[in-house]
């Protein structure tokens, strides 16, 4: 295989060494098949090469970003694969300030591309995940991610005008007004939508190449506020609210576990590097000192006696308005809560992009895994008791081995976000280790397999993936896990596989992916 993929791109650029293609086997929890070669292309042009080579040569083709994923949307299904490394596509091509819209390559973090909008006062409306120190703007289209900014403009398909594909039959498309002869990347809706037909695909569809997505002025006031509530109910009565009033650029809720045991200050010793960056992270000297001085007075027992807790950012071209939407969700939360010390969304706007280290594994070193939900704002209270009473008819096992549960909500657009995780004692594995901060990887390295705790982690999962499709959720990071396939409607699916067979006539971009 080596020498057909040598003909795209020069040898040094294909990884044949065991251990790095068993690395690239598998994502934050599932194990897949260990591909043939993995691929890193410097170029679009080296990219497209070599996806018309390998399928050519009958091999299935992977693509990969910065490997946050965990529902297995690049894990191989088969030996024959060869994986895409794309993270070197990476330039942020044009910021275009005239038309409000960035154009960058697939491979590009949202970490940098932050910070290069941010140094012209721009930003995309969506403006990463957390882990967007490492997670590229390709996976995040790939999955449709939320966090940062979602609260007002939904997930980041919302934020996208057009793409770049490279097709398994070797054609590259591009979408939006771009595919005007002659045109530019300015206007998603020239036609019918087939922008859309390429994100949250995990890949299914095609290679992207490039994205361009819209900017806005970076709004220049924020407010930050947080309030605690002894009932879940109450919590997401109140996040509702926020979304249906657009009030809130982010606002999520915590349970009483991440409450108790995983707040973003946790020792002495993350917490001066959480000061450093709140103090350096302000939209100035004196309101970054000011921040860092009120997150050390909070310390780390900021969220004691706290069972749930919600934690918003408001924004707005003037300080009064930023300050009238905190005050807005001040009295929608103060009717069934108390204020808090607002610690959690001062940090996340500080420094907001987090070493993946910070979350993959547990307080303790437990294996971390989530799943959640994307439901309508009237199912929230329906799907949650359906979680919990799974939970309870669970709690032996759950107590067997000594697994924990969480569950936390966000706002995205008018939808929200439910995602319950799972923290367990077991071996961890070469992703978590490769990806954990270093001393973490030492502490924990040689923790003790644990038989059959994983296997029981995967049964749940997979219940619950059931139980959230027979109450109409519907997800973002679709990967290989959702039952994407079995939940859709006959004449939906057959237009979706007709589709993947015009784009994918032998069926070799990322198998298995929607399960298709």
């Amino acid at each position: 295989m080596s020498a057909v993929l040598a003909r795209a791109v020069p040898v040094g650029r294909i990884v044949v060494d065991e251990a790095e293609r068993h690395y690239f086997s598998m994502d934050a929890f599932w194990q897949g098949e260990v591909p043939e070669a993995i691929v890193v292309p410097e170029s679009q042009e080296e990219a497209v090469a070599v996806v018309r080579e390998a399928v050519g040569a009958g091999y299935a083709v992977v693509p990969r970003g910065g490997g946050m994923s965990y529902t297995r949307g690049y894990v191989p299904n088969s030996s024959r694969t060869v994986v895409l490394d794309l993270r070197k596509l990476n330039r942020v091509i044009d910021i275009n300030d005239a038309d409000m819209a960035v154009t960058v390559e697939a491979g590009c973090t949202w970490m940098q591309l932050h910070e290069a909008l941010t140094r012209q006062g721009l930003r995309t409306p969506y403006f990463g995940p957390m882990s967007g120190m490492l997670a590229t703007v390709g996976g995040a289209l790939s999955q449709n991610s939320m966090f940062y900014g979602s609260a007002t403009y939904g997930t980041v398909a919302e934020s996208v005008i057009g793409l770049k594909i490279a097709l398994a039959t070797g054609e590259v498309v591009v979408t939006g007004s771009r595919a005007n002869r002659g045109g530019i990347a300015f206007h998603r809706h020239f036609g019918p939508d087939l922008t859309g037909m390429f994100l949250s695909d995990t890949g299914a569809m095609g290679v992207k190449l490039e994205a361009t997505l819209r900017l806005i002025r970076d709004p220049p006031h924020t407010q930050v506020g947080s309030f605690a509530f002894e009932r879940f109910y109450d919590l997401i009565e109140v996040q509702a609210e926020v979304a249906r009033r657009r009030l809130a650029a982010e606002c999520f809720g915590l349970d009483p576990y991440l409450n108790g045991s995983r707040t973003l200050v946790k020792d002495l010793k993350q917490g001066l590097k959480t000061l450093t960056g709140v103090a350096t992270g302000g939209r100035g000297l004196a309101k970054g000192l000011a921040d860092a001085f009120r997150v050390a007075r909070a310390g780390a027992g900021f969220m004691e006696d706290v069972r749930y807790s919600m934690h918003v950012v408001t924004e707005g071209e003037m300080p009064d308005i930023a300050r009238w939407r905190l005050e807005e969700v001040r009295k929608l939360a103060l009717k069934a809560g108390r204020e808090i010390d607002p610690t959690i969304p001062t940090v996340c706007r500080a420094a907001p992009f987090k070493h993946p280290g910070q979350y993959l594994v547990g307080h303790s070193g437990e294996r971390w895994v989530p799943i959640h939900a994307c439901i309508p704002l009237s199912r929230a209270r329906a799907v949650f008791d359906a979680t919990m009473q799974y939970f309870d008819c669970h709690q032996s096992l759950l107590d067997q081995y000594h697994i924990c549960t969480s569950h936390l909500t966000a706002v995205a657009g008018m939808d929200l976000i439910f995602e319950p995780a799972f923290y367990y004692p077991d071996a961890l594995s070469e992703f978590q280790l490769r990806n954990l901060l270093p001393e973490e990887a030492r502490r924990y390295g040689s923790l003790p397999a644990v038989p059959g705790a994983t296997e029981a982690v995967r049964a749940m999962l997979r219940d619950l993936a059931e139980l959230y499709m027979r109450l109409g959720a519907v997800h973002q990071q679709i990967g290989k896990f959702y039952p994407y396939r079995e939940s859709l409607e006959p004449a939906t699916l057959r237009l979706i596989e007709a589709f993947k067979g015009v784009v994918d006539p032998a069926g070799l971009m990322n198998p298995g992916a929607l399960g298709l």
